[in-house]
């Protein structure tokens, strides 16, 4: 496996988190209106809405490059994925040692509601760290600091690395 199959692999699998895909769209709860939390199990699972309305979603939501130009004209949640720096293992000729990037921007709606960079942030943990998604390795958090965004918006990098074969 190769880093194409190792990043297409994650790709998937980040955006068929049903959980992930709540927090990046749904309103925040307001308790005034009865909007009810993200991650209530009332609400519908995204999931099992029509593939064409999924796919829509995925694409608006979770991107392989950077595209925020598009964001300051709209109020929603978004994750850029993409290949971090890749080391030589001195150890190993055949493996290297692979980052993995994550973006994302949450609107100030989103994140004056209920923390929303907080949320996004501890499910991408739970998804990523310490699995075998990609690679010769399971995930590790490497580090996450804060990034500038577009007006209106708060940006947050996180990256993870895993062990892969060199190709």
């Amino acid at each position: 496996m190769g880093s194409y199959d190792d990043f297409l692999g994650i790709y998937k699998y980040i955006r068929n988190d049903e959980k992930l895909l709540r927090l990046l769209t749904l309103p925040p709860e307001d308790l005034g209106t009865g909007i009810d939390d993200p991650l209530s199990p009332s609400l519908t699972n995204i999931l099992d809405k029509d593939p064409e309305k999924i796919s829509t979603i995925q694409n608006e939501h979770i991107m392989k490059s950077m595209k925020a130009d598009d964001l300051e004209n709209k109020k929603i949640c978004r994750l850029y994925i993409y290949p971090g720096r890749r080391s030589p293992r001195s150890d190993s000729y055949y493996i290297a040692s692979q980052e993995l990037v994550i973006d994302l921007f949450v609107h100030l709606d989103y994140e004056n509601g209920d923390f929303r960079t907080s949320r996004i942030n501890d499910r991408l943990n739970e998804l990523i760290v310490d699995n075998h998604i990609a690679g010769a390795s399971s995930m590790r958090y490497l580090e996450g600091s804060p990034r500038s965004a577009p007006r209106n918006y708060v940006g947050y990098e996180s990256v993870f690395t895993f062990m892969t074969k060199k190709s």
